[in-house]
């Protein structure tokens, strides 16, 4: 009877631990713990960074985990460069750079991965892992760092090629266009570069947006970048931001650079920046003068585009046109474009010929058929109308003592006001009051002659078909409400800019917050510029040293050695509120 109830209470407690099992213990997916955010750490380098003396084949790196490599092909750079780029593969938790060719002798080579490698589960980045080894009996550690730039807007260039080549090379000057450079890297998102490595000499610096992979500055549509004098390796590495260390590499209180003794302990002391460079790059403009373009871009109209200003062009056409053709010639202010508008339908082609100066003599035929696309096929059962616009600012605002003025999209050849016409001065409404007449020669704006009051509102109804297009377009019905700007409705901004001496003349340009020239003003000597009747909102001021004195910025040369023209940012931007003037009592130096 004990050895049953023995069994009983075991099979009840069997039973209870079940129950406690199943009604007491929640079903809770794995997290898998919190996510890796470090990234894989160097726990062996064979041989070990900044060897010398280095005569193998080949160098294994190990770390702490499984990694990846992202595009080393592209992503690796190897300083001085190879002709045969190495072989970097990836043996478990090791990566193998296996060299095709004889190392240079008595020469320190640094090999850069930048983003390459990166752990397997998470992707985290080990950046910027450099590997230094000498080919002779000591690491040469003198370094050149700087920040690569867009020439004209100022931000920063990622991807670009950045190159050393040293002075005492023969044709120094022309080494970029045919050679590839003692030393390069890669700028890093921020337009970031350093050469590392370097030996106590002086360099040409030249940054290479490279189009066809060859290291040369060989094509016309590269972008490129140099200073004007050459600039001395002369600081050492360990004063500037430390790239990625691996654990094998000890620190040091002080490190012998070509007989100079550098403390390390100094570098919170040292001015990095004083020693970074900044390199503008852009792309060379060929002074020689092309016909870029010769297309008929709508029907009824002929477009053609030169390189550089060609005011004196000539375009013709040999043929007899009968009247109802009503060729129209009209220009860019700049003079590199010109547009033929013509009545579509009254000739099938066109024989025209364009000459400019010995450079330019094109003779051809051009179809006048506009080739159809679903766009041009609706507008065929949809008449094309005039576009119209108006020299309105804000919300219906009129500038003072300035009149109503409407832009066409084409020159007008008639214009005849309807009767249907209304002008509304406040409440009351006039009828067959409404006059224009040609606001420039080229039919392409009309002023409003109808006098109104500065105290006024008013608005305007123009019926459709009051203006016609050189196309036989016409216009829709065009509504207008306006106003003359009071006080209180816009800003101005004052600045008294002082030009460099000896400079040809500076453009300052006032700029919305996306960069768009608005307004810009010419000067030659210190002067106070003003920009006036601004709505409210955020602007910001730049000035071009125009150096060529053409009103514009011009592109640097390297084959004539001329730097871009120098553009200047003013420091801060401005936030111009209605009824407010910004009058900034600081002088904007452009000599400093």
């Amino acid at each position: 009877m004990i050895h049953k109830l023995k069994y009983l209470f075991f099979g009840l407690g069997l039973l209870f631990v079940a129950f406690l099992n199943h009604h007491c213990a929640n079903a809770v997916a794995p997290t898998g713990g919190p996510k890796d955010t470090t990234p894989p750490v160097v726990v062996e380098v064979v041989p070990k960074n900044q060897s010398t003396n280095f005569i193998g084949k080949k160098i294994e790196i190990t770390f702490d985990e499984f990694i990846t490599l992202d595009n080393a092909n592209q992503n690796v750079m190897i300083s001085p460069p190879m002709s045969e780029k190495p072989d970097i593969k990836l043996k478990n938790k090791t990566v193998i750079v296996r060299f095709k060719e004889d190392l240079a002798p008595n020469t320190t080579y640094t090999i850069n991965f930048g983003s390459t490698i990166k752990d397997l589960h998470e992707g985290n980045p080990f950046n910027d892992y450099v590997y230094s080894f000498s080919t002779g009996d000591h690491i040469d550690t003198l370094s050149i760092a700087g920040k690569l730039l867009n020439a004209e807007d100022k931000k920063p260039v990622e991807g670009a090629y950045v190159g050393l080549y040293a002075a005492d090379r023969d044709n120094l000057d022309s080494l970029p266009m045919t050679t590839a450079p003692n030393y390069i890297t890669k700028t890093d998102k921020d337009g970031n570069f350093r050469l590392n490595g370097l030996t106590n000499k002086h360099y040409l610096v030249f940054g290479l947006k490279d189009a066809n992979a060859n290291l040369y500055f060989d094509l016309p549509n590269e972008s490129v970048a140099f200073l004007d004098s050459l600039v001395p390796a002369s600081y050492p590495q360990s004063l500037l931001p430390k790239p990625a260390m691996d654990s094998t590499m000890a620190d040091s209180l002080t490190m012998q650079v070509d007989s100079v003794v550098f403390e390390t302990k100094t570098a919170t002391k040292f001015d990095q920046n004083a020693f970074k460079l900044t390199l503008e790059m852009f792309t060379e403009v060929d002074s020689t003068q092309v016909l870029l373009e010769k297309k008929l871009v709508e029907e009824g109209l002929l477009r053609f585009v030169f390189r550089h200003p060609a005011k004196d062009a000539v375009i013709m056409t040999p043929e007899m046109l009968p009247d109802t053709f009503n060729l129209f010639t009209t220009h860019s202010a700049a003079y590199d474009t010109v547009w033929w508008y013509f009545t579509p339908n009254v000739k099938d082609s066109l024989w025209v010929q364009v000459k400019y100066d010995t450079l330019i003599n094109d003779s051809s035929r051009y179809s006048l058929k506009f080739k159809e696309t679903k766009a041009n096929r609706k507008l065929k059962r949809e008449p094309e109308k005039l576009k119209v616009s108006s020299n309105l600012v804000g919300r219906g605002g009129l500038i003072q003592g300035d009149t109503l003025t409407l832009k066409f999209s084409e020159p007008i050849v008639r214009y005849a006001m309807r009767d249907s016409a209304i002008f509304k001065c406040d409440s009351i409404i006039y009828y067959d009051t409404l006059a224009f007449e040609p606001a420039d020669e080229q039919g392409l704006k009309y002023r409003m002659t109808t006098p109104f009051s500065a105290d006024s509102s008013y608005s305007i109804e123009i019926p459709d078909s009051v203006f016609f297009g050189i196309r036989n377009r016409t216009n829709d019905v065009i509504k207008l409400d306006f106003h003359v700007l009071k006080d209180e409705e816009y800003g101005n901004i004052y600045i008294t800019v002082v030009p460099p001496k000896g400079m040809k003349q500076v453009v300052v340009q006032l700029l919305n917050e996306s960069e768009k020239v608005l307004k810009e003003q010419m000067i030659t000597k210190k002067e106070e510029v003003m920009f006036d009747y601004l709505m409210p909102a955020k602007y910001k001021l730049r000035a071009i040293l125009d150096a060529d004195g053409n009103g514009k910025w011009s592109t640097g040369n390297y084959h004539r050695h001329s730097l871009p023209e120098t553009i200047v940012n003013y420091k801060d931007t401005l936030e111009l509120k209605a009824g407010w003037d910004i009058d900034l009592d600081e002088v904007w130096d452009l000599n400093q």
